[in-house]
């Protein structure tokens, strides 16, 4: 399935009139807050550079290129324009929304999709995972806290009188005997379940599975970040098949071989004008990869 055909960027005239507005007499109407201001103009200033103006995307498609060349950016871009759900917060600038009315997609035959990007499509960034994880250990930390208070109320209970003294102490009576019957029933009672630690990639592995379980639009940014060679594979497996036997489409932004190499994906390679490749095993560092092991290649022998 392929909910999102195309989507087109600012070109780099249309960047230039808007960040140097009212030059001419003829622009009276133009918007003249760029003219003061001094600060970042980003998202401005990044994709006209690498030539990214129009892309078509087919059910897997990957935004390739080394660090810094606006692969993520181009990935925030659409999410944003497309109002796809996400968890950590997007460091938009202060003309996001200028950069946006800019952009175009196929708007017109996409809201028979709607209900998908309603309830299932996101975008999934590396602060996500971490930001789960790191979420999971400190709900473990709090609850190891509440764990000592609610064990001292226990024994405090434990230890008080057994007697009734007035109807007051009828709901102190009524806990004690609680107290008295199992002290796993009272925990339990007063205290969460633990939520189980994994390691930082198993952790990821299953953000990413919980998050794309229903059929959609994944747009994924830089998904290697935390997993191992063996759980990147597993999830390219994972992305292939939900997109070659259901309905799911992704956009992925990687310099990882593993994701590259998912079949029939289509790769527009950023660092060489933004050009479609016809072949992962032409990209720089899938070359420079195999260069490695070529290297070393007796040692597997």
């Amino acid at each position: 399935m392929i909910y999102l055909k195309k989507f087109s960027f600012p070109s780099l005239t249309e960047e230039v009139k808007f960040m140097h507005p009212g030059e001419s007499k003829l622009d009276e109407d133009a918007d003249l807050r760029p003219l003061y201001h001094t600060g970042s103009f980003y998202p401005f200033n990044v994709l006209p550079y690498v030539k990214l103006k129009e892309i078509e995307f087919d059910s897997v498609t990957i935004f390739y290129g080394e660090n810094g060349c606006g692969k993520t950016t181009a990935l925030n871009i659409i999410a944003e324009k497309l109002h796809l759900k996400r968890d950590s917060l997007f460091n938009s600038g202060r003309f996001l929304n200028d950069y946006l009315d800019m952009c175009a997609y196929n708007e017109a035959d996409f809201r028979e999709y709607a209900q998908f990007f309603n309830h299932n499509s996101r975008i999934i960034t590396s602060d996500d995972v971490f930001d789960y994880s790191m979420k999971k250990r400190e709900f473990n930390r709090q609850l190891f806290s509440k764990t000592l208070d609610v064990n001292e109320e226990y024994w405090k209970i434990r230890g008080g009188s057994p007697y009734l003294q007035s109807l007051e102490d009828y709901e102190r009576w009524h806990t004690r005997n609680e107290v008295l019957k199992s002290k796993s029933a009272f925990l339990r009672k007063r205290l969460e379940r633990e939520k189980e630690e994994n390691s930082n990639g198993e952790t990821a592995m299953l953000y990413f599975i919980k998050q794309m379980e229903n059929e959609g639009l994944y747009l994924l940014d830089e998904p290697e970040n935390s997993l191992s060679i063996e759980n990147q594979m597993k999830l390219a497996e994972y992305i292939e098949s939900s997109a070659r036997f259901f309905n799911y489409q992704f956009i992925i932004a990687t310099h990882s071989p593993i994701f590259l190499s998912i079949p029939k994906a289509r790769i527009c390679n950023l660092d060489d004008e933004s050009k479609i490749v016809d072949s992962w095993a032409k990209l720089k560092s899938v070359r420079l990869m195999f260069g490695l092991f070529m290297d070393h290649k007796d040692e597997f022998e």
